[in-house]
């Protein structure tokens, strides 16, 4: 508990995004910085007298694409300045332990790298078989009593443990009182994605490259961003060895897997030469939002390529949808306009990558004509024709896919 000084409990408030949602409290971050030293102090002294409780989170429920809810937790801040501390000090502890194939909520690691690193193995390893997991509910389902003993494998000080565990057990401010669970980390919390990591790092990356790796008669590896997981293997025999496996170790510290999502595809280099083009359907899976495929190059030659998920592009159309649905007439068409410009925008910084071009036409698309639906309901008459609303267009494009992000590595060969 040492790092807890006031100095670095500072720093950490200073770091915090102000406009993000309030905790239970209702503290903005410029309410508690009007008397910040003073909190300091105070914060500080509990924390090393072992007095301070966080409080319970606020939750809110996000809409997933397949009808259900995402809880979503929301610290006060106080509580968020904690947070961050211990974020900063579990980073330190475990970064340099990580798998380098792990890359969610790491530093200078992003969907994209974990996307390219994808790619590389696939095209550049003897690669046959993919095994595409999913775990069920996993930051809602991870044991308390679990965590923490994956994490006094690596950290001595009990006090800092005692806090992680505190972290854990706050509770949720329901309309009916606070609940409080033994499983779960909340999905909003600063600190979460770095206990879930060290907490997979231990279940799933450490056992397969120790445990799983020594067993395997041919090439495998293992790709992980948070919870979404892929594992490859050159034999089928070593693919669906490690899927027996697999519930077993994961049912060890509490987990499972989603058998809905979770599955074993024949997708290898070789097979796809052979067969694109016979008419014959191959085999794709889905990863972080894109559905991945054999394809030709330019050349002819058979390559990996991916595209934005239906899942995904349904999601992003029905959240933009929902949105012009409920907001067509409390802002004015510039403010709805400027709106819709960044929601694109968000989309084509993520989503356009090396051939996923016709998704991302077909999503600027449709969001013209739920922009003309829309505006056109704003009241009993037509706000515009297609005409006008082409000239108003072309006086104030819409953004539109600019920069590539390129996902084939420069060692990957097409075959």
């Amino acid at each position: 508990m040492h790092h807890f000084t006031v100095e670095n409990l500072r720093a950490c408030f200073v770091s915090l995004d102000g406009k993000k949602a309030t905790g239970v409290d209702g503290v903005t971050k410029t309410m508690y910085g009007q008397n910040l030293e003073v909190n300091l102090q105070e914060l500080h002294r509990k924390l090393h007298q072992m007095s301070y409780r966080p409080k319970p989170v606020r939750r809110v429920e996000i809409a997933k694409e397949d009808g259900s809810t995402r809880p979503l937790g929301i610290s006060c801040l106080e509580d968020k300045i904690v947070q961050e501390m211990a974020r900063r000090i579990l980073e330190t502890i475990y970064e340099p332990l990580f798998i380098e194939t792990s890359y969610g909520f790491r530093p200078k690691r992003s969907c994209h790298d974990a996307l390219r690193q994808v790619n590389h193995e696939i095209m550049s390893e003897r690669v046959n078989w993919i095994a595409d997991l999913d775990l069920a509910q996993f930051f809602d389902t991870m044991p308390h009593s679990e965590i923490l003993a994956v994490l006094s494998e690596r950290i001595a000080d009990r006090k800092f443990l005692r806090l992680i565990a505190r972290m854990l057990k706050a509770g949720v401010q329901t309309p009916g009182g606070i609940v409080q669970d033994e499983l779960g980390s909340p999905q909003g919390s600063i600190v979460s994605p770095v206990i879930a990591n060290a907490f997979l790092d231990h279940v799933l990356d450490q056992w397969f490259v120790q445990t799983v790796r020594q067993h395997c008669r041919g090439y495998c590896s293992v790709i992980r961003y948070a919870n979404d997981a892929l594992a490859v293997f050159e034999l089928e025999t070593d693919a669906h060895r490690f899927m027996r496996a697999l519930p077993k170790r994961l049912g060890r510290f509490g987990l499972r897997l989603n058998p809905h999502k979770t599955q074993v595809v024949a997708f290898g280099k070789i097979q796809a030469w052979r067969e694109l083009g016979t008419g014959r359907r191959l085999a794709t899976f889905d990863f972080l939002g894109f559905t991945h495929y054999w394809g030709r190059s330019r050349n002819g030659k058979v390559r990996l390529k991916c595209k934005t998920s239906k899942k995904r592009l349904r999601r992003a159309l029905g959240a933009i949808n929902q949105w012009l649905k409920e907001n067509r007439n409390r802002l004015k068409l510039p403010d709805l306009w400027r709106v819709i410009a960044l929601k694109m925008r968000g989309h084509f910084n993520y989503f356009n990558v090396t051939d996923n071009g016709r998704a991302l036409s077909q999503f600027q698309e449709k969001v013209r004509k739920l922009l003309f639906k829309w505006l056109n309901r704003r009241s009993q008459r037509n706000s515009f024709t297609w005409e006008s609303f082409r000239r108003y267009h072309r006086r104030f494009p819409l953004p539109r896919p600019r920069r590539v992000v390129p996902l084939i590595p420069i060692w990957s060969k097409a075959v």
